[in-house]
């Protein structure tokens, strides 16, 4: 395919993957009214499970999300990663969406949320490496793994606060206050604030919510973070906040408030809601598979191998809204065809259980050979976070089962409830029993 300059040097785009997809020819109707709805993890069916049913319905099935918005949902795992990769497909709804952007179809409640602000996610070309670069520089290797002592301090620190109670809810009282608290000290963000935040937060991956309720939680959420972006401008500190504020006050196009104000909120809600999932789900595939934590405990296999295959076999994100074809194409290893601005959702967790990469993909298995997954995503758009979730939940996971090795689970993992959102993809409380 031949590219425009603007889209030849998009960043990510890796060697072979333009050649797979090629401008479309006339596009056939999709199916329209009749399409499946996406619902998520409801009426006893996991995101992981509908993922599988919709595959059923080919690689990119047509689904309709909240507020009427049909979209392809790519649940192949190799198109997932062609998609995510190339310049074709982008997540800037303003300029790829023509209905978003003229005005023609109105968008509210979660979509809406998700969509509606200007930040490293929400963006493409060069102006996702602008956002992206301060993130990313502030979220290296090095700079992870000099947190480390710090993060093994808040973990022996909340494993202290579990000591004296046998019963306890491993979502609440361990998986989530270890990455609020790294967030505190790594963003500079005052402690007084996370409760409120993330309460509010909640309400932006339930996908089951009016859109009232999810105007009144993204209000709430916008309301804090206009408090700690006005801080940050008077004063600017020795954290991530500041080290937002100085880049993007030397940037050649200086950040407002605003999108400073987008930039925080994409850094604390990914920087917790995938890591408090991350350290929950690890310890319900290890509790409830014996033979799997022998291997782990014994040394044979590493916590990091194990929590590869917690992540292919239930990322802690499901899906996240939404990308859009900046053209028409085709993808020629299957066909599969896309209309310019056709609005396109990627299932993370229905790519992880695809049989046809995975042999019997529903196991936890942390001597699979094959552990690669999209959990952190893939090309321009991974998770500049990744290693320092990675480390957060590696510790968090290790720490505990070293703590309390007769530590094991209260229910059957089938009877742990799952948040009511095709976004989220963990446990709402985990139940356990230390001893």
């Amino acid at each position: 395919m031949t590219l425009a300059p603007e889209h030849e040097s998009i960043e990510g785009a890796r060697e072979g993957v333009d050649a797979d997809i090629l401008p479309a020819g006339p596009l056939s109707a999709l199916p329209g009214g009749g399409c499946p709805h996406l619902r998520g993890a409801t009426a006893g069916e996991s995101n992981g499970q509908e993922g599988r049913r919709l595959r059923a319905l080919g690689p990119a099935p047509v689904v309709e999300l909240p507020g009427g918005v049909q979209a392809r949902l790519v649940v192949d795992p190799g198109l997932a990663e062609r998609l995510s990769a190339g310049p074709h497909v982008s997540r800037d709804a303003a300029r790829h969406w023509p209905g978003f952007r003229d005005g023609t179809r109105s968008v509210d409640g979660v979509i809406a949320a998700w969509i509606g602000t200007h930040n490293a996610l929400n963006s493409y070309g060069d102006d996702h490496r602008q956002l992206r670069a301060p993130i990313a520089a502030a979220l290296t290797r090095r700079r992870v793994e000099a947190m480390v002592p710090e993060i093994e301090s808040i973990v022996q620190d909340v494993l202290d606060g579990l000591g004296a109670h046998e019963d306890v809810d491993l979502v609440q009282s361990y998986a989530l206050p270890i990455p609020h608290e790294v967030i505190t000290r790594l963003l500079g963000v005052p402690s007084e604030h996370l409760p409120a935040f993330s309460a509010a937060a909640a309400g932006l991956f339930d996908t089951t919510a009016s859109a009232e309720a999810v105007g009144r939680s993204m209000g709430a959420v916008l309301a804090i973070l206009d408090q700690l972006v006005a801080s940050a401008r008077d004063r600017p500190e020795d954290n991530l906040i500041g080290d937002l504020v100085r880049a993007a006050d030397a940037s050649e196009s200086p950040l407002s408030n605003t999108e400073l104000r987008d930039q925080l909120m994409l850094i604390i809600i990914a920087g917790t809601e995938t890591t408090v999932h991350a350290i929950g789900t690890l310890l319900v595939h290890l509790l409830s598979h014996p033979d799997q934590h022998a291997l782990v405990s014994s040394g044979q296999v590493s916590m990091d191998v194990a929590l590869a295959e917690s992540l292919r076999l239930k990322p802690p994100i499901a899906a996240v809204p939404l990308r859009f074809a900046v053209r028409q194409f085709e993808d020629s290893r299957n066909g599969e065809q896309f209309g310019e601005g056709e609005i396109i959702l990627i299932h993370l967790a229905a790519a992880g259980l695809d049989p046809e990469r995975y042999a019997d993909p529903e196991r936890f298995d942390v001597q699979r050979a094959d552990t690669r997954s999209l959990a952190f995503g893939y090309g321009p758009h991974v998770c500049p976070g990744a290693a320092l979730a990675t480390r957060e939940v590696v510790i968090a996971v290790t720490r505990f089962l070293e703590r309390f090795p007769d530590a094991r689970l209260a229910v059957a993992p089938e009877q742990l409830q799952e948040p009511s959102s095709f976004i989220s993809n963990g446990y709402r409380s985990i139940p356990g029993r230390l001893a």
